[in-house]
């Protein structure tokens, strides 16, 4: 917090990135009520929803681009305009009568400009390390993390509302849409001279930089020599195998269990996802409160003991609030992991790889959510609640057992 107000290159960036947050909360959850007034809503819904974890997966490919990318201040504005106008096209467009062509094209211009926001993200890593002393890098992106989160869970409701209020005007939402991306241009167009000294030096000119194969080959190249490294991308990729799955079993299991019910079903989907939501940014926000102290590896061991209380929880049926606090405290220290990798990363991979790097872990992560969501929602759906909850919990004390094991023979430095 301490750096967001006296620096103020970081200022400018977390700005920015909060003001093009608004921008795709608001736009995501709103796309999605628009898909569900097509008269072909089943599949519009679908596409939408999916559509969503699209950039994601091209983290690998934004993030090369974004490390051979030269100005990157310049670029980081860019976009942002970019982005701009791609919300007024769409904007001019939305009010036509929907049909699959039309819809498509919606939605591949909301793709292009999460895809855009993707490849800026992947410009301010290097940054970051400039603009910051070594020792506030963990505090100054928890800080970052929580308020990203805090967008993402305050503007998605706030989206919805505002679309009724504007009583379903697509054009004026998008056009409000691309009012923000222009403010977050803004803000780094203020501070470009600063940020424009912090950008590391480009050691290759653009005819001498690897192709795209060989960047990508020579990242996992780092990745597997850099033995720590690999092991901890392993198990984020096993935990969030994991965790990805509780919205969906919880909603599942919840519809059975009346007696877990806080004045209503509804009522209780939303205060469980709030509670995560709040864990996260808590965990974010408290960046020194003792578990600084503790590695990565051993923060996972917790976020796994948290996971086998709240299936404990849904199996004993016992109280909503041991499911409240497993939430809790998964979310919370899920907000300390988070930023202490970005650290790592920032610190033992070098800048021109920064962004493919961590294209590569948020690639690597982002596939464990839908292979976990398939194995415990098929057992929740095809066998029981119960049984998804018990398959869950001992894959957890598994994976627990396995970790403190690597705890104890390889502490992963950080």
């Amino acid at each position: 917090m301490h750096e967001y107000f006296t620096n103020h290159g970081y200022r400018a960036l977390i700005n920015a990135s909060v003001l093009s947050g608004i921008g795709d909360s608001l736009y995501n959850i709103v796309f999605i009520i628009y898909a569900s007034t097509t008269p072909f809503k089943s599949l519009a819904v679908s596409l939408a929803s999916v559509a969503t974890l699209l950039p994601n997966m091209l983290s690998l490919l934004t993030g090369y681009f974004a490390d051979a990318t030269s100005r990157k201040t310049r670029w980081m504005i860019l976009t942002r305009i970019m982005q701009a106008v791609l919300f007024v096209i769409l904007a001019g467009t939305i009010a036509l009568p929907a049909t699959v062509p039309l819809f498509l094209s919606l939605l591949a211009l909301n793709i292009v400009s999460d895809t855009c926001g993707q490849y800026s993200n992947g410009l301010t890593l290097p940054l970051y390390k400039h603009l910051l002393p070594t020792g506030e890098l963990n505090a100054a992106l928890s800080f970052s993390d929580a308020a990203h989160t805090t967008v993402q869970t305050v503007f998605q409701g706030v989206g919805a509302t505002i679309i009724v209020l504007l009583n379903h005007n697509y054009v004026l939402f998008g056009l409000l849409n691309a009012a923000t991306f222009l403010l977050s241009a803004w803000s780094l167009i203020r501070q470009r001279q600063i940020l424009q000294t912090a950008e590391p030096a480009q050691s290759a000119r653009p005819s001498q930089r690897l192709p795209l194969r060989q960047s990508i080959r020579q990242t996992l190249a780092f990745l597997h020599h850099d033995r720590s490294l690999f092991i901890l991308i392993i198990f984020a990729f096993l935990i969030n195998l994991l965790t990805a799955a509780n919205d969906g079993m919880m909603t599942v299991t919840l519809l059975s269990t009346p007696r877990l019910w806080l004045s209503n079903y509804g009522y209780t989907v939303a205060v469980l996802n709030m509670t995560l939501s709040i864990g996260l940014i808590a965990g974010s926000l408290f960046a020194n409160d003792g578990l600084q102290r503790l590695s990565i590896m051993k923060l996972m061991a917790l976020i796994l003991a948290a996971a086998m209380s709240l299936a404990v929880a849904f199996l004993g049926q016992w109280s909503i609030g041991l499911i409240i606090a497993s939430l809790f405290a998964t979310g919370y220290l899920l907000g300390k992991i988070n930023p202490r990798i970005s650290t790592l990363l920032m610190m033992r991979v070098p800048e021109k790889e920064i962004a493919a790097m961590s294209g590569v872990v948020g690639m690597v992560t982002l596939i464990g959510a839908p292979i976990g969501q398939v194995v415990f929602l098929g057992i929740a759906n095809g066998v029981s609640p119960a049984a998804s909850w018990l398959t869950f919990g001992v894959a957890a004390f598994c994976l627990l057992i396995l970790t403190v094991m690597m705890v104890k023979k390889m502490p992963v430095s950080d």
